[in-house]
């Protein structure tokens, strides 16, 4: 039996859904037929306020929210067995990968960069994108188990296990090891690392530290103590900013690691912000947003949602607009960034337990939950 997956242009309109089999006969619902044989529901349900989608998509399977990292800039729907890539133009399936979880104790296996989706798999590093499949093999002086770090352009950065682990950088297109280095450094251990400008990596250390390495040969540029052990680091062309304890957000230069700001505020917790065209965005668990200027933490306006904010909201700035995402029900919204004034906000009806996930290839929004996925205008 063909599974059918729908990419419908827009919403339906009430018509439309009372019409059921008469307009799916009409031609009134256009269908993609795939390759693994369940059918599709046959209509979306409607959307609640804010823009009408340039297209939707609707999954047979809920996305496996817990596996993905990263942004990158391809619509997509990840499941617990499958990677959809789909077309930006229409919603339709391009392309779909069979990415069964891998076993281990990683659930975020795979990790979008770019027009790339990267996973690590039996000793190898393989780039899925809207072409040929890319695969290249991890060098075996890097340890049993390589796991993939991060991605920056055509470099993978691994984390090799065995008796020392290893940082290591491997170059995507030739399968060159750019170099190797032992994850630990002084007392702590190398766990994560972030692309900054400038060719450099941000590192957390297990010792409560951040570490600064050159991308080019994973040597240290600087050390600096840290409050605690910081799950994100945000990063522009000047400063590197973590989290201050478990209620402020710190600044350091990128350069040398120097402390700059630091805002505090016992009423709150902070959620990794947003660094984007000269601007930063902090987010709060209250759900307040702010813009602040990123030389002294000034805040330029504060808007407040009404939901809280977790890790897992990150949002998108994009077209003048500032795009956050919250639970299923609360939406997505859309702010000025100059005024942080509300543009609109987009809700669906569809059935979801999760948090919408977005990301933009610079002409339309992504946004999705669950089994669906919308394009929406960023102007």
């Amino acid at each position: 039996m063909a599974e059918h997956l729908a990419a419908t242009p827009g919403g339906p309109s009430r018509r439309q859904l009372l019409l059921g089999a008469a307009a799916l006969a009409a031609g009134g619902a256009a269908w993609w037929f795939g390759r693994d044989g369940e059918r599709e529901p046959e209509e979306h349900r409607a959307v609640v306020s804010g823009p009408t989608p340039l297209w939707t998509f609707r999954g047979e399977a809920p996305q496996a929210a817990e596996r993905l990292t990263g942004t990158g800039t391809v619509p997509l729907l990840a499941t617990a067995e499958r990677l959809y890539l789909l077309a930006p133009d229409s919603g339709a399936v391009a392309k779909w990968i069979a990415v069964p979880p891998r076993p281990g104790p990683l659930a975020d296996d795979l990790l979008a960069a770019g027009g790339l989706v990267h996973q690590a798999e039996d000793g190898r590093f393989l780039a899925y994108g809207y072409g040929p499949d890319r695969s290249v093999a991890v060098p075996p002086e890097t340890g049993k188990y390589a796991q993939l770090v991060t991605v920056d352009g055509e470099v993978a950065f691994g984390l090799g296990g065995g008796l020392e682990s290893r940082l290591f950088a491997l170059e995507l297109t030739s399968g060159r090891l750019r170099w190797m280095r032992p994850a630990r450094e002084g007392d702590g251990l190398l766990t994560s690392l972030e692309p900054a400008p400038g060719g450099r990596l941000v590192a957390r250390s297990t010792r409560d530290e951040v570490v600064a390495l050159n991308a080019a040969d994973g040597s240290v540029l600087w050390t600096t103590p840290a409050d605690q052990a910081l799950s994100w680091r945000e990063c522009d062309a000047e400063r590197v900013y973590v989290a201050r304890r478990a209620n402020g957000v710190r600044a350091l230069g990128l350069a040398d690691g120097r402390p700059g700001w630091v805002l505090e505020d016992e009423s709150w917790r902070p959620i990794r912000p947003l660094a984007a065209d000269g601007a930063l965005y902090l987010l709060r668990d209250s759900g307040e947003v702010t813009r602040n200027v990123p030389a002294d933490g000034t805040e330029m306006w504060s808007c407040r949602l009404p939901f809280r904010l977790d890790s897992r909201c990150r949002p998108v700035a994009v077209g003048g607009t500032l795009f956050v995402p919250g639970p299923t029900n609360g939406g997505v919204w859309a702010l000025d960034i100059a005024t942080g004034a509300v543009r609109w906000t987009f809700r669906d009806a569809e059935p979801g337990v999760q948090v919408w996930r977005l990301n933009t290839d610079g002409e339309r929004l992504y946004a999705g939950h669950d089994r669906v996925v919308y394009a929406l205008p960023v102007h």
